[in-house]
């Protein structure tokens, strides 16, 4: 059975406050079209379909169109998608049941990740499992998700749902820590710990048996790479053990924007375009996904579709005189350019100055100088001030904090940590 894995989205981004809304449609369309050249039986997109949690209309519009495009083009392929770190749970998966009769399966609610959807075609089954990303508090210890019993939801190549009931599971209590007490798992580590023991319980039914399994997460698997355009915390506790999810037969991972493999089974594909300088010599795709469902060891073979973007992130470096009145660079004038100028001395307003020859010039950096000129204003929440990954401060961090919990920052509160920490600045 073959699936097409995407994710990180982020429709809606800026990058340095220019729209990127132009490039994500044509990539949209790209990963339409990719639909049509191949027998995939689903789509995947595992989080950050959005880049925000309350993203601009032009946005939701993009996103809308495009499963309207892939259930008129391609009415066979089931589509799951889960949000990240950067989504509303809640807004993403509204109208969840309605879309989920036309096999558009959103789950925001990770109560709900441990009910398999079981896809069917061609005599191969395949169970899914989508687990939205973890904010603090989402799962309980021994939560109440299995005492009624998981219930998995089949498709076949029929398109009609049926339900398949599955044993019942007890538990000691939910929430309750070895002294009674209730406890809440704020950590990811702690989070993807309790999501995969309940996973194991569903995994070890009857009914699943012989069945390979897939699982959807937005996660931060341990020894990943990162890159400036993510929201990157500090500390290993948001790192999960992939060893917790070895039971599936594949993992589709979003999160990581760099396309890289944690294990043979656990892949994430990045994001589909560059959303950061730093990215700009990556490789971007889409990872197309084969499992085998007739041989016992459920064997899978992936491979990178390469995405082709509208509009190319590029960094340039030379003199000014090379970019003002030389030609070296002109084939790069229609593409998002970050400039390093290797002059001596410092060059006045260069943005200005370049900007009629690279109308889509964002950055000037003054690299000899260790300086830099940026259009459109400093780097936003999860966006690197130096484009390297490297650069933060605890307000920007505690701004990060406060998204992930709560969608957005509350400016008082932000306010009021700045001053706290200038206090403790002071104090020491």
């Amino acid at each position: 059975m073959k699936l097409l894995h995407t994710g990180d989205l982020h429709l809606g981004k800026t990058l340095h406050d220019a729209s990127l809304i132009e490039d994500q449609g044509v990539m949209l369309g790209q990963l339409a079209r990719e639909l049509g050249e191949d027998d995939y039986a689903a789509l995947v997109i595992a989080g950050d379909v959005y880049d925000r949690a309350v993203p601009p209309a032009e946005a939701v519009a993009l996103f809308s169109g495009f499963l309207a495009r892939v259930r008129k083009e391609r009415p066979d392929v089931d589509i799951f998608v889960i949000p990240g770190n950067h989504d509303s749970a809640q807004r993403l998966s509204f109208a969840d049941a309605i879309l989920g009769e036309q096999r558009i399966h959103i789950v925001g609610d990770p109560e709900r990740s441990f009910s398999p959807i079981i896809l069917s075609k061609g005599g191969d089954r395949l169970a899914f499992f989508l687990l939205p990303f973890l904010a603090a508090g989402t799962l309980s210890p021994g939560g109440d998700a299995l005492r009624s019993g998981p219930e998995a939801t089949t498709f076949t190549d029929e398109r009609e749902p049926s339900r398949a009931g599955a044993p019942e599971f007890d538990f000691d209590g939910p929430g309750t820590s070895a002294g009674g007490t209730s406890r809440v798992l704020a950590t990811q580590a702690e989070l993807a710990a309790e999501a995969a023991r309940r996973f194991d319980e569903v995994l070890s039914s009857p009914d699943l048996e012989g069945i390979p399994s897939v699982l959807v997460a937005h996660l931060f698997a341990a020894g990943g790479a990162e890159s400036s355009s993510e929201r990157i915390f500090v500390g290993s506790a948001e790192r999960v053990p992939p060893a917790l999810f070895s039971r599936f037969s594949y993992v589709a991972l979003g999160h990581l924007h760099r396309p890289q493999r944690v294990t043979g089974r656990m892949r994430y594909p990045g994001s589909p375009l560059a959303y950061a300088f730093d990215e700009a010599a990556d490789r971007k795709c889409f990872l197309k996904v084969e499992i085998d469902c007739r041989d016992k060891g459920f064997p899978v073979t992936v491979t990178e579709i390469p995405t082709v973007p509208f509009r190319a992130v590029t960094r340039l470096s030379g003199a000014f005189a090379d970019f003002h009145s030389g030609s070296a660079h002109d084939a790069r004038a229609a593409d998002w350019l970050e400039i390093t100028l290797t002059d001596a001395t410092l060059v006045t307003n260069p943005i200005g100055l370049l900007r009629a020859k690279f109308p889509y010039l964002l950055s000037v950096r003054q690299g000899a100088l260790g300086e830099a000129r940026e259009a459109g204003g400093s780097a936003g929440p999860g966006e690197a001030g130096d484009g390297t990954g490297q650069t933060r401060d605890p307000v920007s961090d505690f701004c990060r904090f406060e998204e992930m919990l709560y969608g957005a920052v509350d400016p008082a509160k932000r306010e009021l940590f700045a001053e706290l920490l200038k206090e403790c600045a002071d104090e020491a």
